[in-house]
């Protein structure tokens, strides 16, 4: 009868709390059937890119422990986008909506695309681990060991580590599927017992939880004649578990990991102090839904069912991961002193031969603009920039805009001391920087305290502008020195990423910057520009007017 006709597959088990995703799967299929769209998903393009990361580990022809990096990197960028994508597509599924993005998926229909193809991520992962890094690794000299394997005097050194560092730090938490669950801290590594019943309990499993402790250092350091050699601190807390379990035999014991929903927005337009609303988002985070489970191999289902139970977790966001969870920890091994034949021969930045280090960088500024590109030219300039600005006393105001910066911020030191020292130092900083909230809240606080004026930027928006305006006294009267880039006022990453930085102080565009920051700082329709094209007002069309000029000069040939 079904000659000639599509057979649909049985439905798989939905993943959220709607009961109608049947429903929901069924009109998808419907839907791509009659048509084609010729948009991409947004997500699934997403992993496709994280996917062209993993092929630089996969890679024979880049170096050992460059590939470990490019590995770890593949599984932390996973970790932000299960917190931020997959769990913003899990509150819209649960919330019934049925609204399809531009590739005509609705949000059950992406996260059953997701699944899919994050699990087939997660075995390259793993194989890239196990079958192609972990062996070459210790054929290089670099072995992660096994209980078993550890030689007389490793185990004295592990025992001694144990005693001195790790067991004081750590707290066993009974569970019991009639309790509440403790809450436990997403993205940090636990590990799982089940203890043998009681007397008079037999037909009872017996559970208990030990998260590691946050600032402990996962790989042990162990001692090794030939290279260097270590144990994971998990492994190192099942392997003397007795200690924790005096007289109670433990049955198994399984590292596990979860991550939670940080997709969570702060409420602007119901609160008049936007930095409280914001610690209060990140202390939301801290007990979001949780997204995905990830679980070493070898784990009953006894202990997986109560996991997965207790977490809220369904089977579809649960990884049962055969190596270390979370292998973005091994990066720590890229860094190893000894190993640089295994790593990219340094390439450090250049300082740039426009800048005359003994020169004023204003006098060099007002002669012609200066252009650099990061990393291969230094981003030292940019920090120098603002440290004279903070020390030169014909500097009148600096006024600068702050997404993302290191954890001992020079810049931010820097403008610190320029307001200690009577400058009027204005500064935007970016409360929604994602996962950086919590670093720009306290760099907010700093700066008030040394007298900065801080602005929260635009609500509903990000400022994701980098501009640094620098207001100077000068003989012929005011002069305004002017930095813009692509990138962060971050001096680490700047070694990393490649971006353009622009010095300039033509006058048209720091007429500019003064009328970009009184629209921020004083939430007023900015005036038109008369070089910078700024979103949302202006950058679209004149993005769309530089492709269609190209476009025609490609026609004319």
């Amino acid at each position: 009868m079904n000659e000639g006709k599509e057979v649909l597959e049985p439905l798989p088990l939905g993943t959220g709390k709607n009961t109608n995703e049947k429903t929901h799967v069924l009109a998808e299929r419907c839907f791509m059937a009659r048509k084609k769209n010729v948009f991409m998903n947004r997500e699934l393009s997403w992993l496709e890119f994280n996917q062209r990361v993993l092929d630089e580990a996969l890679d024979p022809e880049t170096p050992l422990l460059e590939r470990v990096n490019f590995l770890a990197i593949t599984v932390g960028n996973l970790d932000e986008f299960f917190m931020v994508r997959v769990g913003g597509l899990l509150l819209m599924a649960e919330s019934g909506l049925a609204r399809r993005d531009a590739s005509g998926l609705t949000a059950h229909g992406q996260l059953e695309a997701i699944a899919k193809r994050v699990r087939q991520m997660c075995d390259d992962q793993y194989a890239c681990w196990r079958e192609l890094l972990e062996p070459e690794l210790a054929d290089a000299g670099i072995a992660r060991l096994q209980p078993g394997e550890l030689s007389v005097p490793q185990r004295r050194h592990l025992q001694t580590v144990f005693d001195e560092q790790i067991y004081p730090a750590l707290t066993p938490m009974r569970v019991d599927a009639a309790d509440p669950f403790p809450l436990l801290r997403p993205r940090g590594i636990h590990v799982a017992f089940r203890l043998k019943p009681s007397a008079g309990e037999a037909a009872r499993p017996r559970f208990a939880v030990i998260p590691l402790a946050p600032n402990m250092r996962r790989l042990i350091a162990l001692p090794d004649e030939n290279g260097y050699a270590y144990m994971t601190a998990e492994d190192a807390v099942r392997m003397f578990s007795d200690r924790f379990f005096p007289d109670e035999p433990v049955v198994e014991a399984v590292p596990f990991r979860i991550t939670r929903n940080a997709d969570l927005e702060a409420r602007e337009d119901f609160t008049d102090d936007f930095r409280a609303e914001m610690q209060a988002v990140l202390d939301r985070r801290k007990q979001g839904d949780c997204v995905r489970l990830e679980i070493r191999t070898g784990i009953s289902k006894i202990l997986l069912a109560f996991l997965q139970k207790a977490l809220g977790v369904h089977a579809r966001q649960t990884f049962v991961v055969p190596g270390p969870v979370h292998l973005a920890d091994m990066s720590e091994l890229v860094a190893l002193e000894g190993f640089e034949a295994l790593r990219f021969k340094p390439w450090p930045p250049r300082p740039s031969p426009q800048i005359v280090p003994q020169k004023s960088l204003f006098e060099q500024i007002a002669r012609k603009d200066i252009l650099l590109l990061h990393p291969y030219d230094s981003f030292e300039p940019v920090l120098r920039f603002v440290r004279e600005a903070a020390s030169d006393p014909q500097v009148l105001a600096i006024k600068q805009t702050l997404y993302r910066t290191s954890a001992d911020s020079p810049v931010i030191a820097a403008l610190r001391q320029a307001a200690e020292n009577g400058k009027a130092v204005t500064a935007v900083v970016e409360l929604k920087a994602r996962f950086d909230e919590a670093r720009n809240i306290e760099r907010a606080r700093d700066l008030e305290k040394a007298g900065a004026q801080v602005i929260y930027g635009v609500k509903g928006l990000k400022t994701h502008s980098k501009i640094c305006l620098v207001v100077r006294q000068e003989p012929g009267g005011v002069a305004r020195y002017l930095h813009l880039g692509t990138g962060n006022y971050n001096e680490k990453t700047a070694r990393l990423y490649s971006d353009i930085s622009l010095f300039t102080c033509q006058p048209d565009f720091g007429t500019d910057a003064s009328s970009f920051f009184n629209a921020i700082c004083g939430y007023t329709e900015p005036r038109p520009f008369l070089k910078l094209s700024v979103a949302p007002f202006h950058m679209r069309e004149t993005l769309l007017e530089l492709i269609h000029a190209e476009t025609e000069r490609r026609r004319q040939g």
